[in-house]
């Protein structure tokens, strides 16, 4: 007996039987609908290591209301499904066949299951008719078995999905940026070498950014524009602390700092020179006792910091990677702060400085079940190494930075994207399905030639369907390139996530 698979929405049906068995009264306008001996009970692909390991473990839906069935979660991209056995497990019944999709010019072909169980059917060519007949042949269903397959690599990262449009600034030619994500807005600040703007969108898809003429007490390190839960920072060149609760108005909080490190909720972290030795900073001042940098702890050039929590852990981490220590010397070490100390917890991503890091869902198939699943993962992109070129190779840690490795092909940036040093990642929600094409240009976005199609998955009678839902999109900001600013944002998402939702 083949192990049941398939979901059976057949509530609808109990339920109508139930009211009439205690209701005599019960008026239809139609006709109830008779199933009976031509019920489909179970339906499952037969294994085939040789098309896909565990394909015997891929689930099916049955819908007995409008005789459907199907995988909602699609087949890998690239699956032959042009030679496929199937289970079928039924009523009693007295005939029960497959009818393949004809070619044009070509006989459907018709496979008596209850003779020939293992016959192989092609279901390359579009969907399969199931027909089953009951015993006492009254009763006669044909079922459609649609057989789905990604039509793109479902776990890749695609970034031509939003495209790309240019940095938001008053400046014809700007020559530095920063980009940070502070109270669920974007806020962009860039300059000219002797002014500042500050631009802010509560959305970078949507492309509509308020642009503002910044001034500040001082001139400023654009770069160390940094994000607290309730404040935004910024290091003038001479070192003095700069905060605002809103990106416009400056205050100097008193404090000279070498470099901001990071956020931790509404702290900063940063490093202070005191008689020719490096401290941590805290701000506000925590009063807490004087520690000395580690000689490979960074003064500049680390990544931008990610907040998680950790089962491991009583209170929140923050960690940073990369930069350079106070001898210039380029760094490999992932950092975390616990509230309490700072720590090193490895040394496994290649020594760089200016990645681009943010703490992302990837989408990846069980293949066991085969099954799509989230991970939870921090992707670091691009950088400057050791032989001071930008790359634009993308690395990424399963488990909060313990770990790094290269990412796999489909995670990588595409050949049309620039290799990039000190560009800045941010993520933010946007309600899918996507507007279209001409709204896109009308917003400022420009198309790049490869698109994604989206798959559409059967709608179920069980639940109602999903119209739309929140995708992420990560934002890849400016950046410095061998020839300067890299003046674009670009655009990118997990093809999983573009596609509806089952429930």
């Amino acid at each position: 007996m083949i192990k049941n698979k398939s979901i059976f929405l057949t509530l609808a049906l109990a339920g109508m039987l139930s009211v009439a068995s205690c209701n005599s009264d019960t008026i239809y306008d139609t006709d109830p609908i008779d199933f009976g001996g031509v019920a489909v009970t179970g339906f499952s692909l037969q294994s085939d290591k040789a098309v896909l390991n565990n394909l015997d473990s891929v689930f099916f839906s049955i819908d007995l209301m409008d005789a459907r069935i199907f995988n909602a979660n699609p087949l890998p991209y690239g699956t032959d499904v042009s030679s496929l056995a199937v289970t079928v497990t039924s009523d009693a019944c007295s005939e029960l066949k497959l009818i393949q999709a004809a070619s044009e010019g070509e006989a459907a072909k018709e496979i008596d299951y209850l003779t020939s169980p293992n016959e192989k059917i092609d279901f390359s060519k579009g969907p399969v008719r199931l027909r089953i007949v009951s015993t006492n042949r009254k009763n006669t269903r044909d079922y459609t078995i649609d057989l789905s397959v990604n039509k793109v690599v479902a776990d890749s990262l695609y970034w031509a999905q939003v495209d790309v449009t240019d940095l938001p600034t008053s400046f014809a030619a700007p020559e530095d940026q920063k980009t940070v994500k502070f109270m669920n807005k974007a806020y962009c600040l860039t300059t000219d070498g002797t002014s500042y703007c500050m631009a802010v969108s509560d959305n970078p898809f949507d492309n509509v950014w308020s642009k503002h003429a910044v001034t500040f007490p001082s001139d400023v390190e654009v770069r160390t524009l940094t994000a607290s839960d309730t404040r935004l920072f910024i290091l003038a060149s001479a070192g003095n602390l700069l905060w605002s609760s809103d990106g416009l108005s400056w205050n100097d909080t008193g404090d000279r700092w070498v470099s901001i490190t990071a956020p931790y909720g509404d702290i900063l972290l940063g490093v202070r020179e005191m008689e020719g030795n490096y401290y941590h900073a805290f701000f506000p001042d925590r009063n807490c006792p004087l520690q000395k940098i580690s000689s490979d702890f960074p003064l500049s050039g680390n990544a931008g910091a990610i907040v998680f929590d950790s089962k491991w852990s009583s209170s929140p981490q923050v960690i940073t990677m990369g930069g350079r220590g106070a001898d210039g010397t380029l760094l490999d070490g992932t950092w975390a702060f616990d509230g309490v100390n700072w720590a090193k917890l490895s040394d496994r991503l290649p020594a760089g400085e200016g990645y681009a890091i943010a703490d992302y869902l990837v989408s990846e198939t069980d293949t066991v079940t085969w099954r799509v699943k989230k991970s939870q993962v921090i992707l670091a992109i691009g950088g400057r190494t050791a032989d001071a070129a930008s790359t634009r190779e993308v690395y990424i840690s399963r488990d909060y930075g313990m770990n790094w490795k290269k990412a796999y092909d489909e995670l990588q940036l595409p050949k049309y994207m620039p290799d990039l040093a000190y560009a800045d990642l941010v993520v933010f929600d946007k309600r899918f399905p996507l507007a279209e094409t001409s709204a896109l240009r009308s917003a400022g976005w420009m198309e790049m030639p490869v698109r994604m199609p989206l798959f559409d998955v059967p709608e179920s009678r069980a639940t109602k369907p999903v119209t739309s839902w929140d995708c992420p999109y990560l934002y890849l900001c400016g950046g410095l390139q061998s020839s300067g600013l890299q003046t674009k944002i670009w655009g990118g998402v997990i093809n999983q996530f573009t596609m509806r939702p089952l429930q």
